[in-house]
């Protein structure tokens, strides 16, 4: 039988001592925005969960359920199994590693792959794309030159990776591809490629203005053509940012 993920053991946890989805969201300081919390349980890939989000959810679940919850059951979530240093020094020590792996390297830029799957979240990719506690969660992080970026990109502060889904921008963005988005270009201006929420999703479409609209309309399209066009106001719909580049393999 395969090991449980972190991501699912939190499940089993939480479902443990009783508390539904919103309820631990709430005690944990996510208010309403209790999307971002659930991401932690159906879509969050690393081995280990974050240490601040332990320190969030420490105190709703010790002591609940049956067998009661431990301290050292919940860190283990993270990775911090206090042995003979203690559980203060492990979490010390994890704290320490996850600072330095935020760090990129001597002319590097780090890079935050998001989730974009339909239960991930809400409008916001991430924070600098207006997000806050809306943002979705991070699965991994892509380590590039930085002087390779900005041959092309000016300012390289808002730069995510997201995974292309569907078959509607077949054949110029493939299923299962990685786009870079460059999440500070929330303007359809000029016409081009463009991450989006459309009410439903966050995807991946070619947006254009349309000429002297007042107020502002843009069009949504698709490149495989059994997709329609559609035609909607600006204002109804929130732009994460411009597809700058991909990533292609031969």
């Amino acid at each position: 039988m395969a090991e449980l993920t972190a991501a699912q053991r939190l499940k089993a946890m939480r479902e443990r001592s009783g508390l539904s989805i919103r309820k631990l969201a709430q005690e944990c300081g996510y208010g309403d925005k209790w999307t971002t919390y659930r991401a932690y349980e159906d879509t969050y890939k690393k081995p280990y969960l974050p240490v601040d989000l332990i320190k969030k959810i420490l105190p709703s679940l010790v002591d609940r359920g049956d067998p009661p919850i431990t301290v050292e059951e919940v860190w283990s979530l993270a990775g911090v199994l206090p042995g003979m240093m203690g559980i203060n020094d492990t979490v010390e020590q994890a704290e320490r590693v996850n600072r330095h792996d935020a760090q990129p390297m001597v002319g590097s830029v780090v890079i935050n792959e998001y989730d974009v799957s339909p239960q991930a979240g809400g409008g916001a990719l991430t924070a600098e794309a207006g997000g806050g506690a809306d943002q979705h969660t991070s699965l991994a992080s892509w380590t590039l030159p930085k002087a390779f970026l900005e041959n092309y990109i000016p300012d390289l502060s808002g730069l995510a990776v997201v995974r292309v889904l569907g078959n509607s921008m077949e054949p110029d963005f493939m299923p299962g591809e990685r786009v870079l988005v460059d999440t500070r270009h929330r303007v359809p201006n000029p016409d081009g490629v463009y991450v989006l929420w459309n009410g439903l999703g966050v995807v991946i479409k070619q947006l254009q203005l349309v000429p002297k609209s007042k107020p502002p309309r843009v069009r949504i399209i698709s490149v495989n053509s059994s997709y329609p066009t559609d035609e909607v106001l600006l204002s109804d719909i929130e732009i994460n940012g411009r597809v700058v580049g991909k990533w292609l393999w031969k």
